[in-house]
This record gives structure tokens, C-alpha cells and sequence, in this order.
């Protein structure tokens, strides 16, 4: 088997994974860099597999073996049945969808949610795959892995969602530092308009970040008295979710409200 049409097939899945609302052939052939024959051959091969699905005549998306593979490699951690009583907690105490992000590979998806009674609420695709520059979750785990982060630097053409997503490579390095610094991520309107995306890093026993606590919500319900206090109990959710997985105790990033109130207020003034 031949492996460029391997790695080429991975990309298109990796690419259909942070694409959740499906791409025509020509817009995933032109971002990829690949020849529309190509392209098409390789996509037709997956839909036969059912690891791609056709949504109308021309637009393609993950299919459901896809989709189960994914979540079966995070299963085998046991990654969500640690987490779950906590994220549970968590939605219960905040009163906002809560989501387990994992990383894939060279992209980030969403591998467990709890949900809210909020009459309007903010619902992720457990399997979809979000962007490594312009969602909360993405951000995250390229600020923590650098492999992640030269991807995206790196990166010949970056999607620009909304008028916020963050495309400048040098504004993107600085936002990744920013992340390390103060344990957290926002994504605000960069991935949808008008709404806020909040991720806070789970650690691993070797140290390392490849899972995260999520929240989004409309910015109007995570005003800037309440967003530190939602920050607050993530990262404490995140917190004892990495203890349960073996993380040493000065490797778990833990912020005080007052901590996360003065960062937020730093973030609003552009600083």
C-alpha cells in the first residue's frame, strides 16, 4: 500500500474532522493542496469504507466508522469514566454544557458532554474535530504541545471562521505564550460569532496536556463578573481530574478568582 496515499487520506480525515458541517471537493482539494483527481479518488475510496459520508451531491463530511474509531481510541484510556463525575459536577454548578476535548492526533475533538438545562445552550458533536487556531480547545492544546503549535505557525493557509479568528502567525505565537502563562484559553466569537469558548488543561502522569475541560455559552450569560467564577471551577474540575490520572501536584495549573478576574481584565483592555 502506498504510503503517501495513506498520509494523504489522514489529512483529508484530519481536515474533515474540523469541518463538522462537511466541505465541498474543491474548497478541501484547494486547502490541501492536492489535485482535484486526487482528491476525489481518495474521498470516494473513505465514503466506501464509511469513513466519509456525502452530505448532497458535493459536499463530504466524517462518516460514522470514523466517528467510532475516534471515540474508541479515547475510550481506551479510560479517560471519560475518569472525567465524568466531575464534568458532571461542574454542569451542575455552573448551569453550562460541559465537554471533555481530547487531542487526536494532530487535531483536538470532543470526546464526552454533559448538558445543561439552559433553554439556549451551545451543542458540540462529540467525534467533531475543532481548529488548532481559532476555537478555545484547539488553542489550548497547541499552546501545550509544540508539535501542535509549529503545525499551526507553520500552517501555508489558516481559516478565517469569523472576523476574530486569529490568522496572524505572530499575534497566534504571542496568544499561545499568554496561554501558558495564565492555565486557561478563551476563544471570544472567534469560532462562531457571539460566542465564548472557555478551555482549561488537563494533565496527564508523564505531564503532559492532551485533554482538556470545555464550556461554551452565548457572551451573554459569561459577563465579566461571572466568566472568572466559571474559570475558577473548571480548572478545578481539571484539576482533580488530572490527579485522578497520576499527575504530580506541581505539574496541575490551579488559579484563584483573583487571579483570573485580573487576567480577564488584561485580556479586555487588549493587553
Amino acid at each position: 500500500m502506498n504510503p503517501a496515499r495513506i498520509d494523504r487520506a489522514l489529512g483529508i480525515l484530519g481536515y474533515l474532522a474540523q469541518h463538522q458541517e462537511g466541505c465541498t471537493l474543491k474548497r478541501l482539494s484547494d486547502d490541501l493542496e492536492l489535485p482535484m483527481s486526487s482528491a476525489h479518488d481518495l474521498l470516494q475510496t473513505l465514503v466506501g469504507l464509511d469513513a466519509v459520508k456525502m452530505l448532497g451531491q458535493r459536499t463530504y463530511a466524517l462518516g460514522p466508522r470514523s466517528v467510532v474509531l475516534a471515540l474508541s481510541i479515547v475510550d481506551s484510556v479510560d479517560l471519560r469514566h475518569v472525567s465524568q463525575p466531575y464534568l458532571a459536577d461542574l454542569c451542575e454548578e455552573i448551569n453550562e454544557n460541559t465537554y471533555l476535548a481530547v487531542r487526536s492526533g494532530s487535531s483536538v475533538v470532543y470526546a464526552d458532554r454533559h448538558e445543561a438545562g439552559q433553554t439556549l445552550s451551545v451543542v458540540m458533536k462529540l467525534g467533531g474535530g475543532r481548529p488548532l487556531h481559532g476555537s478555545s480547545v484547539g488553542k489550548l492544546m497547541a499552546a501545550y504541545n509544540p508539535d501542535l503549535e509549529q503545525r499551526v505557525l507553520q500552517a501555508a493557509r489558516l481559516e478565517q471562521f469569523t472576523p476574530h479568528t486569529l490568522v496572524d502567525r505572530e499575534r497566534l505565537r504571542t496568544e499561545y505564550e499568554i496561554i501558558r502563562a495564565r492555565s486557561y484559553s478563551v476563544s471570544d466569537g472567534e469560532s462562531v460569532e457571539g460566542i465564548l469558548g472557555l478551555a482549561t488543561p488537563i494533565v496527564d502522569a508523564a505531564g503532559s496536556v492532551s485533554a482538556a475541560v470545555h464550556v461554551s455559552a452565548p457572551r451573554g450569560r459569561l459577563s465579566a463578573d461571572r466568566l472568572p467564577f466559571v474559570v475558577s471551577a473548571m480548572s478545578l474540575a481539571a484539576a482533580q481530574i488530572s490527579r485522578q490520572l497520576g499527575a504530580a501536584e506541581d505539574t496541575v495549573p490551579l488559579r484563584t478568582i483573583d487571579e483570573i478576574r485580573d487576567f480577564e481584565q488584561r485580556r479586555r483592555n487588549g493587553e
